[in-house]
């Protein structure tokens, strides 16, 4: 699942004594099943275009600038229902310097003119665990999850598959048709709206390593299994919730069959869970 992004910016630059305005047009997408941010920025070529000094200079050009553009392009980023990074940004000013720096881990892909070679793309790739889950997680230990006496699941799963792949009602509104929004850290609630789980409730270690959730368009088990194992809990999301529509709302029987039994309760601190989601589509 990619959610791409376009961005043109305008970067001053000083050359030869004159002020010059370069334009860089920034593509952005995520995908959300491998979690890795793709960055392409493109340049107009300086000089002659065929020569390889042109080309070098266009790219050094670019490469000094990723910092501010990396840090700009991760603002829309939903972190969960209610925050983008960009919300955080505005609670947390130095969290913008903190994103920048991630450009120094960034890998390069490839570097690329076009066929009349008037433009360079240099394309880089950014893991978003663990550069940019280390820079939001806050808890030190996950937060326990209160039992429930009355009732005890008798059966253990080696994880927890959601689908969430249709258009779902829109918990506290009229629309009844929605899809959800992968994110960084989802949610998932009873149809209390008690919470179930989060990024609170998991192990820091396990966000670093891939996050509370994952995401599959696959309910293919072998491409799965590597996080939810062989013979996982199957439920479907019942409703979605939140400002970003990035949370679930389960059943109360499948949030009894997950949260009763010590076992699978540690599914949710070990983040084993997959969200199915929608067939591939370019989003805002």
């Amino acid at each position: 699942m990619k959610q791409t992004h376009y961005l043109l910016l305008m970067l001053i630059i000083f050359s030869q004594g004159s002020l010059i305005a370069q334009e860089i047009q920034v593509k952005t997408s995520v995908n959300w099943e491998k979690n890795v941010l793709q960055l392409d920025m493109t340049a107009a070529i300086e000089g002659e275009s065929n020569q390889p000094t042109g080309r070098y200079k266009t790219e050094q050009y670019i490469l000094r600038q990723t910092a501010v553009i990396t840090g700009e392009v991760l603002l829309p980023l939903k972190v969960d229902s209610w925050n983008t990074i960009g919300d955080l940004v505005s609670e947390e000013p130095v969290l913008l310097r903190k994103l920048e720096t991630l450009s120094r881990t960034m890998k390069k892909i490839f570097t690329t003119a076009t066929p009349d070679r008037k433009y360079l793309t240099v394309r880089y790739e950014l893991p978003l665990f663990p550069y940019i889950a280390d820079l939001l997680i806050k808890h030190k230990k996950p937060f326990t999850y209160p039992l429930n006496p009355e009732y005890t699941a008798n059966e253990d799963f080696t994880g927890i598959v959601i689908y969430a792949g249709e258009e779902l009602p829109w918990h506290g509104t009229n629309e009844k048709k929605v899809y959800l929004e992968p994110c960084l850290f989802p949610k998932i609630f009873d149809s209390s709206l008690n919470e179930i789980h989060s990024i609170e409730l998991t192990e820091p270690k396990i966000i670093s390593k891939w996050g509370n959730a994952g995401f599959s368009r696959s309910l293919d088990m072998n491409e799965i299994s590597s996080r939810v194992g062989v013979y996982p809990f199957r439920t479907m999301a019942r409703a979605i919730f939140g400002k970003n529509r990035t949370d679930l709302i389960l059943s109360d029987r499948d949030v009894k069959m997950i949260t009763t039994s010590a076992h699978n309760r540690e599914l949710l601190r070990q983040g084993r869970i997959i969200i199915i989601l929608p067939e591939e589509t370019d989003t805002p």
